[in-house]
């Protein structure tokens, strides 16, 4: 019974629960599988980071929970909850109900996510006007409203300009509030900052942060920079391979990295090896059709050991709220 109180309790902090979630991708080489078994959870109110290289799964995983997958894309296993539904198997018209209203998407690059010849205002007006029932001034007038409380100057003006006309920084602030426009409870944010110089970068994950703060939207924050994650997110996820090798509240993270692999993020950090030279991850990240038995980090691993090549280390605990799937931690750890 307590078993049961607990588990319901923890459902009512979470906004969005992933479980053994396994993509793959039919090729003529056989089934690869860019996510491979991550479970995660982003609780209610929370930005959490999903952080590794390119290639590791990352944007792959924002598809699976959009169901943006390629035609020969397909969930073949686990569950991915959101107030009850598991939209891995929920029929698509379910869906599309939640997609751009509940749960929205920031794409990489806004200049290729925005309409070139339709003005970028109609474009959010879409979005509010698809999910709620609202006149046509109704929703330009929320459109105009959004912008402002994003920070977009001259806002009226903004409405009824193209894509073209805009800033980088500008046009992201358009998608951002097309994603917040429903005021969702799950964001999900693939590399919003990739193409922006630092200080527009600085001003949208602020951004992020204040409607987080004020929305209460529980945000996925999918990047490579751990600089990005360090200041806004508050769990980190860290992805390698397509799967998920260490967890941990952020502090916890960068004061006890364990994995090898965050530790070798960390150590090309410029912020965190002031006066010291940065050091790089040897080698590259396996493609989908070479990914190598046992631990998939191993080829890249400065302490890989003979066991690490033969079987595939599980997510064992190492502090609290803090996993990591290395063989190092095998006898200290428990299974999570």
């Amino acid at each position: 019974m307590e078993d049961k109180r607990i588990a319901e309790a923890v459902l009512e902090d979470t906004a969005l629960s992933i479980s053994g979630l396994r993509t793959g991708i039919r090729t003529k080489d056989g089934i690869l599988y860019p996510v491979d078994g991550v479970s995660l959870t982003i609780p209610k109110g929370k930005i959490v980071g999903l952080v590794g290289e390119s290639g590791c799964g990352k944007s792959m995983m924002a598809n699976s929970i959009m169901n943006l997958l390629p035609r020969n894309g397909y969930v073949e296993k686990g569950s991915i909850l959101f107030k009850g539904m598991d939209l891995a198997v929920s029929p698509d018209h379910e869906k599309r109900k939640l997609y751009g209203d509940r749960i929205t998407l920031i794409f990489q690059d806004p200049m290729t996510s925005l309409n070139p010849v339709l003005r970028v205002g109609r474009q959010v007006e879409e979005v509010l006007r698809l999910h709620k029932t609202l006149s046509r001034e109704e929703a330009k007038h929320q459109v105009i409203e959004m912008f402002r409380s994003l920070g977009i100057p001259e806002p009226e003006k903004r409405y009824n300009s193209f894509p073209h006309q805009l800033s980088g920084g500008l046009r992201q602030r358009v998608m951002i509030s097309a994603a917040m426009i429903c005021r969702p409870d799950v964001l999900i944010a693939d590399e919003p900052t990739t193409a922006l110089d630092v200080t527009i970068e600085a001003q949208i994950l602020r951004l992020m942060k204040r409607l987080q703060r004020e929305e209460n939207t529980a945000v996925l924050l999918i990047t490579h920079d751990l600089g990005v994650v360090a200041e806004v997110c508050d769990l980190v996820y860290v992805m390698y391979g397509g799967k998920i090798v260490e967890s941990a509240p952020v502090r916890e993270l960068f004061h006890n990295p364990v994995h090898p692999y965050t530790l070798g993020l960390l150590g090309s950090l410029p912020s965190r090896n002031q006066g010291r030279r940065l050091k790089s991850i040897p080698g590259t990240v396996p493609t989908l059709n070479q990914m190598p038995e046992g631990c998939r980090f191993a080829p890249r691993c400065e302490s890989v050991r003979a066991c690490c090549k033969a079987n595939a280390p599980e997510m064992m605990r190492v502090g609290e709220n803090h996993y990591a799937a290395c063989w190092a931690n095998g006898k200290e750890g428990t299974h999570g």
